[in-house]
Parts: structure tokens; sequence; C-alpha cells
């Protein structure tokens, strides 16, 4: 059986000075810096346009009692001037962010609405 010798201190031959090679030209690129781009090619997002008034729950508080439906709440929403509607179920696991432009009809176990607020 023939043993190679593992501490070979000489020069990098053959199979060796191809991976070292190999692995260099590959890690050259990622020094590289990103190419230009043209200002005129950057695109920029849109501005969300949310209502200058906002939600307003005041004109819409008559719904207290009504059963909700996405009829109810679509009219809701447009009375109170709200860009969103959310109805909440009873006992219905909500995120509690504040959203200006949101109306949200809070329903009670029957399905009538028992709570109108925005936020």
């Amino acid at each position: 059986m023939v043993r190679e010798n593992l501490t070979h201190k000489g020069p990098i031959h053959g199979r060796s000075a191809w991976l070292l090679a190999c692995s260099a030209a590959l890690m050259l690129p990622a020094c590289s810096a990103p190419p230009a781009v043209p200002k005129e090619a950057v695109a920029t997002a849109p501005t969300p346009v949310e209502p200058a008034a906002g939600c307003n729950a005041r004109p819409v508080q008559d719904l207290v009692g009504q059963h909700a439906s996405a009829l109810i709440a679509e009219g809701a929403r447009q009375r109170a001037g709200a860009v969103r509607v959310r109805m909440i179920g009873h006992d219905q696991m909500v995120t509690r962010e504040y959203d200006p432009g949101r109306l949200n009809l809070q329903l009670d176990p029957q399905g009538r609405v028992a709570r109108v607020y925005c936020g």
C-alpha cells in the first residue's frame, strides 16, 4: 500500500493548484462594487393617499344593535369617511395598532354591532 506524504512542504501542483485558483476566482466578484444605476431607473414607491379628515364614527353610531353584514359595513365605511372597515367578531383576537383611516365594527355573540369606533 502506498501512502502519500501529507506534510509535503514543496510547491502546489496538479489538483491542489487548480482548486486554489478556482476558489480565488469565485471569491473575487464578491469584492467588487455593485453596478451604478442611473437615477432615472430607480423606482420610488407611491405615497399612500389617506383622507384629509380620516375616520369619524359619530355618523354611524346608529348601527349599534343592527345585524352586521358586508353591505352594512361598506355603507358605514363610506358614511364615516374611512379608508377601511373591519368587522370584529365576538371574542375575536385582533391587532391593536392605531389606524386613523379604519372604522371598526365590534360585534356581539349574536352578530349585532355592539360598538363602532375608529382606529
